[in-house]
């Protein structure tokens, strides 16, 4: 790994790095901490279409691409691909209300290349990392470590960009209020001062449906858990608690409320309240799971359908149902999956791969035919379960869009 020093300037090509595929990723340690890249035209932010972050993925022709968000940001820029208006490429660090130089880690690494920001940084709440640049016909990166103490303002100023007038100016019409987004906004505020650990998780969901379009859908949350006997190793070591994190994490970009119902299952079902912001943390081991021995879908599907129903179906239902094992009652189980495609109930079911398992049915569920609509997606991961989040969160919504669009058709939505 080449280490770069602040102030430095070298041209990619000196690196082995490709400007048409470049990876970059920013490790940064403290919790709600933003990386945005600035598509620049001499310094001067000249189109918001190309401020690439947790709310705009990408930039208009897909050159500059958030892929995960989080402690480890990554971008994919492909230079070669911006058009000529832009001529430099900034990367920022920026945080609400710490400064950055909090995180105990604040790196940027290109390819075989890293560049440790933290000894260079003092009290700023905003501050340039990186720079990729135009420099006689060949695409140069710079190292920079430059702060701001006046956060993301002062940054957008140094920019160009305009934050707000200096002096009162006369009162323009309302912009009509986006009720989802202001709703989105609200339950991320109080994740920042109830549940910290969820500010990341809920960016990195949010950057997954915004990829597919579903940046102001609107969900019911439910959580269905295992708990046969052999799911004892995923509760003890907290695997499940994590699961039920990135649940909710979905639930702040997808319901109105922010709440995940959750359920559990072994041979019969059972109701185990509403997870929340209010309640997160711990919020697992305060079940006090009794593990039970035996795996039967068939009753939690029906108790999932039944309380969908006695909610009206005004608004769709996202299952996420998860599971280390396949159905005793598999017969049941297809005539639920078959009778719920005619509801507005969409199931994801994610297998735990604890070595030896066969999915094969969860894989027909997948595949079923005779249903109204596809309403099932199936996706497994090893145990213990080390998926980076931004991985997870596609797979967690994947087929969510296009279910969605069969639904409309089949007017199981308006």
């Amino acid at each position: 790994m080449t280490a770069l020093q602040a102030g430095q300037r070298v041209p990619l090509a000196d690196l082995n790095l490709d400007p048409a595929a470049l990876d970059v990723h920013v490790h940064c340690t403290l919790p709600g901490t933003d990386v945005t890249a600035f598509g620049l035209q001499d310094g001067r932010l000249a189109d918001d279409r190309y401020m690439v972050f947790y709310n705009q993925p990408a930039s208009p022709e897909g050159a500059l691409r958030l892929t995960g968000q989080g402690e480890r940001t990554g971008f994919t820029l492909n230079l070669n691909a911006l058009p000529a208006s832009v001529t430099e490429v900034v990367l920022a660090a920026t945080h609400d209300a710490q400064p950055v130089a909090q995180a105990t880690t604040l790196t940027v690494t290109v390819g075989g290349a890293s560049f440790d920001v933290k000894p260079h940084l003092r009290a700023e709440k905003a501050v340039m990392l990186v720079r990729f640049y135009r420099h006689g016909g060949a695409w140069r990166l710079a190292t920079v470590a430059q702060g701001f103490d006046g956060g993301l303002d002062a940054l957008v100023r140094h920019f160009g960009g305009e934050v707000a007038a200096d002096t009162p100016a006369p009162p323009a019409p309302a912009a009509p209020v986006n009720l989802r987004k202001e709703r989105q906004r609200v339950l991320l505020e109080k994740a920042q001062t109830t549940q910290p650990q969820l500010v990341n998780l809920i960016k990195t969901a949010n950057v997954s449906l915004e990829k597919r379009g579903l940046g102001e859908a609107l969900y019911r949350v439910n959580l269905v858990l295992d708990i046969s006997g052999s799911m004892s190793r995923e509760y003890r070591s907290g695997a499940v608690q994590d699961l039920a994190e990135r649940a909710l994490a979905l639930a702040a970009r997808l319901d109105d409320d922010g709440q995940v119902d959750v359920y559990l299952f072994g041979i019969k079902a059972h109701r185990a309240g509403s997870l929340s912001l209010d309640n997160a943390r711990g919020f697992v081991g305060r079940l006090n799971v009794k593990l039970e021995a035996g795996t039967h879908y068939s009753p939690v599907m029906q108790l999932v359908r039944e309380d969908a129903q006695a909610a009206g179906h005004r608004i769709p239902t996202l299952v996420l149902f998860i599971t280390d094992g396949g159905s005793s009652n598999r017969d049941a189980v297809i005539r639920q999956m078959t009778d719920s495609s005619r509801e507005p109930i969409f199931w994801k079911f994610m297998g735990i791969d604890q070595g030896g398992v066969n999915f094969d049915f969860l894989e027909k569920l997948d595949d079923l035919r005779g249903r109204t609509v596809d309403n099932a997606d199936f996706f497994s991961v090893p145990a213990p379960i080390t998926t980076p989040d931004s991985d997870l969160f596609e797979l967690l919504v994947n087929e969510l869009d296009t279910w969605q669009t069969a639904a409309r058709a089949a007017r199981l939505l308006p």
